[in-house]
């Protein structure tokens, strides 16, 4: 009879699983011990730490759209790891997490390390419960198996998110009888599930709607990304003459350089995508939830239900008239509805057209109004370097298809309100839980995911110091990622919030982090001239090797003096 490890890994196989992040520990050692000899078809990549694992997983399932695992022992999984699958659960990212209770095969006598729930130990199962969609407890070798395919199937159906299996020490190198029930079978049966579509009478309201409409807006958000319904969001958006507008988490949905996109709404976003959706009398929003940082906190001078109609598509019904009520709830895969109603709005003849027209025609006028990714002091040479600058030589030096990973704090700021993606599908960020630490271990994902692709992660240096040790992995794999660091010596978002000559807990010890790289074998560089960043930049890809840029900047300038609820700005 086989073991359930055996057949754990001849799951993975099935479901066409290509990585597992981790790091060996408790029972899943025995799992791990059985991917030897596989590489051709599943990846082990080992990490440094179990939060890099997870947000690796969180990174490639975004990318890909489908999970990878990520695999350890319980008690750190369930602690270190916690980062990214929360994350994950957020940001509906696809991942599949195979633990144990490391409970000795002593259950409920006195066990080290066990997480499995009874008197003297910490209760793992209720843990990954709170942050998963799915967490199945397995005390058999066939609950390990079968666990493990429904949390395949979990991870993938409808919303995708994380889904666990924690496994007792006894079920995961336990013998598993395949002639009795319940039976075991292919991994494969369990995903044939054609995505979600609405009703035909459904897409036909839609299609009513935009025909009456005069100024419609479309809003996309990490649905777009998910469902890989880029090409698509565009073409109907070019069909009605509809400006695109992001969501943070949906920027890049449409290249920034289309006549059409409006850039980013929201407190961080473009004063030409909140006029946009302002001024919009119809509303599309595609795979958006609409949190308070998207609606510049429910300003009803960018979103008003009252003067609006929204139509709202979601795989999610809850997400559908969540933060507003809503027109009309289109229910299903984004990409699915969006074919939909590209193929309706062919045989549409609205009596609004020319009006539409008028409405996009003007954007151009509107937008160069409005500043569209523009500042002086993206313009300003200076030392130490003025953030706004260091955005704009990175979009001049980089090539336009690099795909860039953002972390938490100003830096993401600057990145998501300065930066014009110029193609499509080329952002990720961490809009879940929003932890700092989460752009480097992405990026080494990302590169896995995109191989023929530049990769590079922004952080602040405190996000960068958190999960520094990414940079070791990436060594390990040789993935040439580039990684540039806006050094302010500070936790620059916290500092910004506390009054002159009263800053606390929020100022680092001066740090060469292009030297922390170098220790690892990277490239590494620092820079606080503007002047000699282009080279720099070009260098550190040159190398061919893992690459920091670190870019000494000055903490002066503050995003409150353009975000849309500014506390100085004050207006919208």
């Amino acid at each position: 009879m086989p073991t359930a490890s055996e057949l754990i890994v001849q799951a993975l196989e099935e479901a066409g699983i290509e990585y597992v992040f981790g790091i060996p520990g408790g029972g899943t050692g025995q799992i791990f011990n059985l991917l030897v000899g596989k590489e051709d078809r599943i990846k082990t990549i080992l990490v440094r730490h179990e939060q890099a694992a997870a947000i690796m997983a969180d990174a490639y399932g975004r990318a890909t759209g489908k999970p990878a695992a990520i695999m350890g022992q319980g008690l750190f999984i369930g602690s270190n790891a916690a980062f990214g699958i929360m994350e994950s659960l957020l940001s509906s990212s696809p991942m599949v997490v195979l633990t144990d209770t490391s409970d000795g095969g002593q259950a409920q006598h006195p066990a080290n390390q066990s997480g499995a729930g009874e008197y003297g130990s910490v209760d793992l199962p209720a843990m990954f419960k709170a942050m998963t969609k799915y967490t199945s407890l397995a005390a058999s070798p066939k609950e390990a198996v079968i666990g493990t395919q429904l949390a395949i199937k979990h991870a993938t159906s409808g919303r995708p998110g994380p889904a666990c299996v924690v496994m007792r020490s006894a079920a995961i190198g336990g013998q598993v009888d395949l002639e009795s029930p319940p039976f075991v079978h292919p991994t494969t049966g369990y995903l044939n599930t054609a995505k979600p579509q609405s009703s035909p009478q459904d897409i036909q309201r839609a299609i009513d709607i935009l025909s009456q409409s005069r100024r419609p807006v479309l809003v996309a958000g990490n649905g777009v990304h998910l469902s890989k319904s880029h090409a698509l969001l565009q073409q109907l958006a070019e069909q009605w003459n509809m400006p695109v507008a992001t969501s943070y988490k949906g920027k890049s949905a449409i290249a920034e350089t289309h006549p059409l996109a409006v850039g980013m709404v929201g407190v961080y976003g473009q004063q030409a995508a909140n006029r946009a959706v302002g001024d919009a009398d119809t509303v599309v929003i595609v795979g958006a939830k609409l949190t308070p940082q998207d609606t510049v906190r429910e300003n009803p001078s960018v979103f008003d239900p009252r003067r609006q109609r929204i139509i709202q598509i979601d795989i999610d019904d809850r997400n559908a008239g969540w933060t507003f009520p809503i027109e009309l709830g289109l229910i299903g895969d984004a990409g699915a509805i969006l074919s939909q109603l590209v193929e309706a709005s062919r045989a549409a003849t609205p009596a609004s057209a020319r009006q539409r027209r008028e409405w996009a025609n003007g954007l151009a006028q509107r937008k160069s109004q409005d500043h569209f990714y523009d500042d002086p002091a993206m313009h300003r040479d200076s030392s130490p370097v003025l953030p706004q600058r260091l955005v704009h030589l990175l979009q001049q030096t980089l090539d336009p298809s690099t795909v860039f990973a953002l972390d938490a704090g100003n830096n993401r700021t600057w990145m998501a309100h300065f930066f014009k993606a110029a193609q499509a599908n080329t952002f990720f960020s961490p809009g879940g839980t929003a932890g700092m630490g989460w752009s480097l271990p992405a990026a080494v994902a990302l590169k896995l995911a995109r191989p023929d692709r530049p990769v590079a992660a922004v952080s602040g240096d405190g996000g960068y110091m958190m999960t520094v040790h990414a940079l070791s992995t990436a060594m390990q794999y040789q993935l040439p990622i580039l990684c540039v660091v806006f050094n302010d010596g500070a936790l620059g978002m916290v500092r910004h919030h506390q009054a002159p000559g009263r800053y606390i807990a929020s100022e680092f010890a001066p740090t060469d982090n292009a030297a922390v790289a170098r220790g690892f074998g990277a490239f590494g560089v620092q820079v606080s001239d503007s002047r000699h960043l282009p080279d720099a930049l070009r260098q550190a890809v040159a190398s061919g090797l893992p690459a920091v840029v670190d870019v000494v900047i000055d903490r002066g300038p503050n995003p409150d003096d353009w975000r849309a609820d500014a506390r100085r700005a004050g207006e919208t």
